[in-house]
């Protein structure tokens, strides 16, 4: 027989992740993996767009006697799609490897 769906207390992930776990908050794995690890590497303000510029300006400047200055894979799913256009708005010029099938 079946476990009853649970969700954590924090976001909307549920036991249909076989992985899943919670705390005694009932709060999930990949919430406390977010506090301890992912909090610590993300920006999502001014500093995030400070980093990002300086990254961008260093692959611009590693690549600028090259015909590319950077590799981007690209799925045709939603995220790798949405990828290259941003990379396209920061003016970065991709290699975009093509397989065929």
């Amino acid at each position: 027989m079946s476990e009853a769906l649970r969700v954590c207390t924090r976001c909307v992930m549920d036991t249909s992740d076989q992985e899943i776990t919670f705390d005694e908050h009932g709060v999930c794995n990949h919430c406390r993996h977010f506090d301890r690890i992912t909090k610590n590497l993300w920006f999502p303000n001014q500093e995030g767009e400070k980093r990002l510029g300086l990254l961008v300006q260093q692959m611009k400047d590693s690549g600028s006697k090259r015909d590319y200055d950077c590799v981007l894979g690209l799925s045709g799913g939603a995220d790798s799609s949405y990828l290259a256009l941003k990379v396209k708005e920061l003016g970065l010029r991709p290699l975009v490897p093509v397989q065929a099938r």
